[in-house]
């Protein structure tokens, strides 16, 4: 590779969260970079998202945090209760803190949407709206174009083009019409918003339990989230349970209000007074893409991220935080194609071998968590008797509850980060550097005086071909 600065046309065919954090992160890299969102504006549907330590860095560091204010709300502490309400596990947002050194955000998903779109703008990411993608064209030539035409005829060339575009991804169809999305369960997901206002105004007992909290309810087969969004006016639920008469959710439906409350008639008085308050509901399918073989195509100029690669089940809260992985990992790879490091097959191919085993381990985590959640005797029992070292902590009356010991490890691999660190301590651009670094130590020559390779080298001395300003006056050169 030669080491002069490159001009990179990156598109991406979706501007949902993890297409619009992977903007960010690909023109912080250098790109030039369009968005082509089908929608005629930004939006999300109006429920809560959780952006845990592994994202929640990110948003402070690309600046999104300042943006979207005080509508990121930090919890209290995470409380799992039985269905009748019984604490059955218990995390404390402190520690969390203070091992992963990040925050644990609930966040409106408009919000989110929106502080990622204006940090987009400030970014300096070209954003076409109503831009749905109808056709693509491409070659196996390595540095040929991709082509790629809206309904409405207007054409791009890009570089290397993103399919962003979710569970149903024009760009997957193309690249691998045979791959379908499936429900892996009878399990389908509910979500409502309702103002604090009225829930205690209706259910004044309410307010005894529903603090500064991620509360969960579980029962067999089922479970009841809920936490503050929106600088802390909104209550926010995600409810999830299986169907009657094996009813597959493959799309979203309108819900079946008697069978929803229905599912969650055995549980907590609180929990039902508010599942009253539900006048409608959707169900939303829990999807699972993949594992595929590969993430692009031959030429390694078209490539997924996100749910066109590997949609999960939401019981790890981990859908949207690992799309954004996806983007904010090939921001960094790229960046290093735009610096004259890498060759963009060389930065996809380091992208794919690198995040598709994580993406692959976090599909896997999610659904084991759910099948830990939903457990039914005699698993119930035993799992709510191993957790007891976290409950024994929470009712000990200490202001600061110990931690359980270090080697304990939680059957709630969501809520008890402990038991699963490379999920929240992760790092995608330390992630992406590493593997780069990585990649480049085993191109050779290697010098025998350093035991350095060439190309590694170059990548660390790239900064003498930086254009700077001299002190004095007298123009731009080359270092």
């Amino acid at each position: 590779m030669s080491r002069h600065r490159r001009s990179v046309e990156v598109g991406l065919c979706g501007g949902g969260l993890g297409g619009l954090m992977a903007a960010i992160a690909l023109a912080r890299g250098g790109a030039n970079v369009t968005v082509l969102e089908a929608a005629a504006e930004f939006t999300e549907i109006g429920a809560g998202i959780q952006m845990t330590p592994n994202v929640a860095r990110f948003l402070l560091r690309y600046g999104v945090s300042d943006i979207i204010g005080s509508n990121l709300v930090q919890c209290d502490c995470i409380n799992i209760r039985s269905a009748d309400g019984q604490l059955i596990a218990f995390s404390d947002f402190k520690h969390i803190l203070r091992d992963y050194g990040f925050p644990w955000w609930v966040v409106n998903r408009y919000d989110l949407l929106a502080g990622l779109a204006e940090s987009c703008r400030r970014h300096g990411v070209k954003m076409v709206l109503d831009a749905r993608v109808d056709e693509l064209a491409f070659s196996d030539d390595v540095d040929s174009k991709v082509t790629v035409t809206t309904e409405k005829g207007a054409k791009y060339d890009f570089d290397l083009l993103v399919g962003s575009d979710g569970v149903k991804s024009v760009v997957r169809k193309k690249l691998f019409p045979e791959v379908k999305p499936t429900a892996l369960t009878m399990n389908a997901a509910y979500r409502a918003v309702i103002p604090y206002e009225e829930v205690f105004a209706k259910i004044p007992e309410a307010r005894s339990v529903l603090k500064n909290a991620i509360d969960v309810w579980t029962g067999p087969g089922s479970y009841f989230i809920s936490y503050p969004m929106t600088a802390g006016k909104d209550f926010n639920a995600v409810l999830s349970h299986h169907t009657r008469d094996n009813h597959l959710v493959e799309d979203v439906e309108e819900a079946d209000m008697d069978e929803f409350r229905e599912a969650f008639d055995s549980y907590d008085p609180i929990v039902k007074k508010i599942i009253g308050l539900i006048p409608e509901s959707k169900r939303w399918p829990l999807l699972m893409t993949g594992p595929l073989e590969s993430w692009s195509n031959k030429a390694k100029n078209v490539v997924l991220m996100g749910d066109a690669a590997h949609s999960m089940v939401n019981h790890m809260a981990q859908g949207a935080a690992t799309s954004m992985e996806d983007g904010i990992f090939l921001g960094k790879v790229i960046a290093d194609v735009v610096r004259g490091i890498l060759s963009l097959p060389e930065a996809v191919h380091i992208y794919e071998k690198t995040r598709m085993p994580r993406a692959w381990t976090k599909q896997q985590a999610s659904f084991t968590n759910g099948q830990a959640t939903f457990s039914a005797e005699p698993e119930l029992s035993r799992r709510n008797l191993a957790s007891r070292v976290e409950t024994d902590s929470y009712f000990s009356n200490i202001v600061d509850p110990a931690k359980p010991p270090p080697d304990y490890r939680s059957w709630d691999l969501w809520g008890y980060p402990d038991s699963i660190p490379g999920v929240y301590a992760y790092d995608a651009e330390s992630d992406a550097d590493n593997a780069i670094c990585e990649f480049l130590g085993k191109q050779g020559p290697i010098n025998p005086a350093t035991r350095v390779s060439k190309r590694l080298r170059e990548k660390w001395w790239s900064w003498n071909t930086i254009e700077v300003e001299d002190a004095k006056g007298r123009g731009k050169f080359k270092l």
